[in-house]
Formats: structure tokens, sequence, C-alpha cells
């Protein structure tokens, strides 16, 4: 049962990183905060539907949770290993500690929606 949830959560969190990487690639935002936040979103929102479609009853504590190792992973990647500063905008630079909601609105929502027929 571990390996199975252990392997939903890469999948959500695979899922979230491709929409990401394809949004950042494709859009070519500039560096605000809507530009930071809008990959960030699409990827979160992505990542808890596809948490939800793998279970209805542990949609939401699966999606947060990838959220969260995804967060920590890119921050840990962006500020311990490439050794990125914070710069002057705080609110950019830790665009990541949005992945957690992301993950949820976007498991609640699918949720929602689907428990309303």
């Amino acid at each position: 049962m571990a390996v199975l949830a252990t392997l939903r959560t890469l999948i959500c969190m695979g899922v979230a990183v491709l929409v990401w990487f394809v949004l950042v690639l494709a859009l070519n935002l500039p560096d605000t905060l809507v530009g930071a936040l809008l990959p960030v979103w699409a990827g979160g929102l992505a990542g808890g539907v596809v948490s939800s479609i793998f279970s209805l009853r542990q949609g939401l504590t699966m999606a947060f949770a990838s959220g969260v190792l995804l967060m920590f992973g890119f921050l840990w990647y962006r500020h311990i290993i490439a050794d990125i500063s914070l710069g002057e905008n705080t609110l950019i630079s830790l665009w990541p500690v949005w992945f957690p909601a992301a993950f949820y609105v976007g498991a609640y929502g699918y949720i929602s929606l689907r428990t309303l027929r």
C-alpha cells in the first residue's frame, strides 16, 4: 500500500512539474509575481486533479503531501544547490510556496465537481 501511495504521489508531482515546465518555456513570462505564480498554479491544479483521479477519498491528502514535497524540492534546489539568493522581491523568490495550496485547490475542485452529479 505504501509503495502504491508513493508511486501515485510521484506521478502527481511529475504532472505538476511537466505543466509548470511547459508553461515556463512556452509563455516566457516576465519576472513579476503573476509571471512566477501562473505556472505554479496551473501545475498545482493539474497535479491536484490527478491526485483526486487516483482516489477520491485520499485525493486531498495526497495532493497536499505532493505539493509540500514539491515545494521543499524546489526550495532546496534553488536556495541550497543552485545558491540563488532571495533577491530584492521575496515574494517572487519564494514562488514554490504556492504549490501546496494549488494542489489542494485542484483536488478539492475536482472532488466537488465529481460529487455534484
